[in-house]
This record gives C-alpha cells, sequence and structure tokens, in this order.
C-alpha cells in the first residue's frame, strides 16, 4: 500500500453489530486524550503500549520480579517498562497482558479483508474507534484509504476532540461519523477534561459539509443526566446531516480494569444504569425509537 503509516492498537474485533451499520471490524486505537469520570476502557488511556496485571490470574510465582501494577519493568525493576513483551510471554497464569502494539496499516487491512463478504452482505465496514482515532490522524487516514481502495465502508467513532485539518482531510475518506457527545456544555470540561467549543466546531464543520453523523450519547445517571444535556441534544439532532441519536446506558464493565493498569479505581458506586422510563422520555423528547 502506498504511503505506509503505522499506528498505535488495543484491540481488532470483528463481527461488530454496534459500532455502525451491519456487520464491521472495529479497530480500537491506543490512547485518548479524554478522561471522562465514568470511563470503562483504562487500558485505551495510554498512547504507549504497557503491561498490566491481573491480580486474579497471578500464581505469586515470582518470576516477573515484580508482583504489583506499575510502569517499573517487571524483570529488571530498576529501568521504566518498554513495552517489549518479554514477561508476558513468560508468565505461566497468564496475569501479564500487553495492552497495545504497534502495527502497519497493511497489518491491519489483512485482517480486514477476512469479511467483505460480510460487509457486502450486511451493508457493513469498518470502524475505527478507540481510544480516540483522532489523535492519530496519520494512521486513520492510511486505514480509512485502504479500505475506500477496496470498496469497504468506514466509520469513524469519535469524541470530536481533533484538529479542525486532520477532521478534514479524515473527512474525505469517511462515510460515516458516530459523534459522542458525553455532557452539557457547561460541564464537558468538568466531566470529561474536553473543550466544548472545539468539540462543537468540528461537529458543525461536519455538519456544514453534510457528512452523514450519528450522534452517541452516554447516559450516566450521578454523571452527565441532567436537563441540560438533553436541551443541547435537542439543538444538535436538527443540525444538517444528523441522522440519528443512539443512547447508550452506563454500564460498569470497567470495575477491576483501572487496578489491572496500574490506575486508582473510580468510584464505581456514584455511578448508576439510568431507569428505562428516562430512557425512553428521552428517546421519546428527542423523537427517536
Amino acid at each position: 500500500m502506498a504511503n505506509e503509516s503505522s499506528g498505535r492498537i488495543f484491540a481488532i474485533q470483528r463481527y461488530c453489530v454496534n459500532d455502525g451499520p451491519g456487520i464491521r471490524t472495529t479497530v480500537f486505537m491506543q490512547g485518548c486524550p479524554l478522561h471522562c469520570r465514568w470511563c470503562h476502557n483504562p487500558e485505551s488511556h495510554s498512547f504507549a503500549p504497557f503491561v498490566s496485571w491481573r491480580q486474579q490470574s497471578c500464581l505469586a510465582c515470582g518470576m516477573c520480579k515484580k508482583l504489583v501494577p506499575g510502569r517499573m519493568c517487571r524483570l529488571c525493576p530498576e529501568r521504566e517498562c518498554s513495552a517489549c513483551g518479554k514477561c508476558v510471554k513468560d508468565c505461566p497464569g497468564g496475569a501479564l497482558v500487553l495492552q497495545g502494539r504497534e502495527v502497519e496499516a497493511s497489518e491491519v487491512m489483512q485482517i480486514i479483508r477476512r469479511d467483505i463478504f460480510y460487509y457486502n452482505a450486511s451493508g457493513g465496514g469498518i470502524t475505527l474507534s478507540g481510544g480516540e482515532p483522532c489523535a492519530q490522524p496519520d494512521f486513520a487516514q492510511a486505514l480509512l484509504a485502504a479500505a475506500k481502495a477496496e470498496n469497504i465502508r468506514t466509520a469513524i467513532e469519535t469524541s470530536g476532540v481533533a484538529n479542525l485539518r486532520d477532521i478534514a482531510v479524515l473527512a474525505e475518506k469517511c462515510d460515516l461519523w458516530l459523534f459522542d457527545i458525553k455532557a452539557a456544555p457547561e460541564k464537558y470540561f468538568e466531566l470529561t477534561g474536553g473543550d466544548y467549543v472545539s468539540i462543537r466546531r468540528n461537529l458543525q464543520y461536519l455538519s456544514d459539509r453534510n457528512a452523514a453523523i450519528w450522534l452517541r450519547v452516554p447516559l450516566v445517571c450521578g454523571g452527565n443526566v441532567e436537563p441540560a444535556l438533553l436541551a443541547e441534544l435537542k439543538k444538535l439532532v436538527h443540525l444538517p446531516g444528523v441522522e440519528k441519536v443512539e443512547l447508550l446506558p452506563y454500564h460498569d464493565l470497567g470495575r477491576g480494569k483501572y487496578a489491572m493498569c496500574g490506575e486508582t479505581e473510580i468510584n464505581w458506586g456514584q455511578f448508576s444504569v439510568p431507569e428505562p422510563e428516562l430512557l425512553h422520555r428521552w428517546q421519546r423528547e428527542l423523537s427517536i425509537d
């Protein structure tokens, strides 16, 4: 492939049905500039690969010489971890996990091609997710260009935190934008660390060019569920290009992951799943099914 580009990913998931229309292959790219208080994927936070530790799988054999999570090398505690993966291969209990890896776009495309039949039959394709795919714009552009060259439909799931120039370049090869709206404007920075002004600017840019947009909204009771967010969504649903709004009820499947990744666990008790009545009310007020 021309203009080969490498990047960092932490997973590739095939046969996805919730990341855009049809059957899709989702490429989860490493690194996220946001710090959402309810994030359930701490393994995607770091822009560099790292080794995590699953306590429940640890045999306490001492082979790694270091039995607590952290950023120091488990074989050579006097130096920082380089994410070489040697300790992961040597761990007899499978307690050490390499989170993230450097790959070439052509390597990812080899996996994507396996399911072209299903993309064509279902109207699916590939979705770049994360982390934040727009934080690796060259790699994302290489993947989108390679997919489009083989008539594979493309989508990007983004928080909207990106340079407008990068959004413009990626939009040339992206068929669908799954654009996250995570909080009301006045609470955006407090809850996510993001600048809503620039996020809204990027969304407007895509709308002005009539890009296909699906708004995706995590609903987190004790977090972002408030009238101000609903009011903002009522404005956004009328933007040109917005085809639908997906309300995504909160879940706590990230429990235990923070400790595994060497981070402090968030206070899971402060968040809860929205009641069905609340979800249905928001759907009615936004005129969505």
